[in-house]
């Protein structure tokens, strides 16, 4: 089991195409060089205790990444910016954690209307978080077949069942939402 935070080295791994750190014991930040890679496409680093992601100078515009796990962490703040603009990324996972806010249109943009080419999310796991507020349009019209969509067990008070990326668990009781942050409405 690995301890400690992500050695700076790994960034000179230049041919470095699939990196999995998960179940460790990693804090501290996800650096920001993984996010801009020159080879890397698959990036898992699940079930550890990273609290932040830095983001990369170029916002992650010439990232080669294809899918991100972050799921079971400790991460927490607003949804980064940056991993919407990331041209390749189609799966993109940080559910189980404790991001806070509205999500970004640009996430739902990229699930239900991406730009020409750019990859749509095929995969967006948000579910277990703290996010609030309304489910952005674009989310609205998007059809079960068409991405893997989850924003199950955040405080979206308006996110009913009867929506496919609603489903699988209830939304969190107000009272939890609130003592997790007074931000929460």
């Amino acid at each position: 089991m690995i301890e400690g935070t992500i050695p700076p080295s790994l960034k000179y791994l230049n041919l470095l195409q699939v990196l999995d750190l998960s179940h460790n014991k990693l804090t501290g930040s996800v650096p920001y060089f993984l996010f801009n890679h020159p080879s890397l496409q698959q990036l898992t680093l699940a079930f550890n205790s990273f609290d932040s992601l830095q983001a990369p100078s170029n916002l992650g515009t010439q990232s080669e990444l294809i899918a991100v796990d972050l799921s079971n962490n400790e991460l927490q703040g607003w949804l980064p910016p940056f991993l919407p603009l990331m041209p390749k990324l189609s799966a993109l996972s940080m559910e189980n954690n404790k991001f806070s806010g509205m999500i970004p249109i640009q996430y739902a943009l990229r699930a239900a209307l991406p730009a020409s080419g750019i990859a749509p999310f095929a995969r967006l796991l948000l579910g277990g978080n703290y996010l609030f507020g309304p489910i952005p349009g674009p989310l609205l019209v998007l059809k079960p077949d068409t991405a893997n969509v989850s924003l199950a067990d955040n405080c979206l008070i308006r996110c009913p069942s009867l929506f496919f990326f609603c489903q699988g668990a209830d939304q969190k009781s107000l009272m939890e939402c609130k003592s997790f942050g007074s931000v929460i409405p």
